[in-house]
């Protein structure tokens, strides 16, 4: 898809960009290579069905073995400095 040259200088002055003349030559070329990527892009199909679906509680389930015995647990939560009650406070990861 071919974006014009104008098009990128209007949308260079809505986005508040200054650019040059060569700027926006460079810029209309590489924006109608990505149009014409998302076009190809469209074209893929993608109703396929899934093959490999598991339903939940199909798969094999391991036993679930604690490795830490009462005494390592007990060193796990004394290296914790921030605590409420039994419970260890970690840091949110986002």
């Amino acid at each position: 898809m071919k974006i014009s040259l104008e098009e990128i200088k209007k949308t260079a002055k809505l986005a508040k960009f200054n650019i040059t003349s060569e700027e926006a030559e460079l810029y209309t070329k590489q924006m109608s290579a990505v149009l014409d990527w998302v076009a190809q892009l469209q074209k893929v199909e993608t109703n396929v069905p899934l093959r490999d679906v598991r339903i939940a509680g199909s798969a094999p389930l391991r036993e679930d073995n604690p490795h830490c015995d009462e005494a390592c647990a007990r060193e796990i939560r004394a290296a914790f400095n921030d605590k409420d009650g039994d419970n260890l406070k970690v840091k949110k990861v986002l």
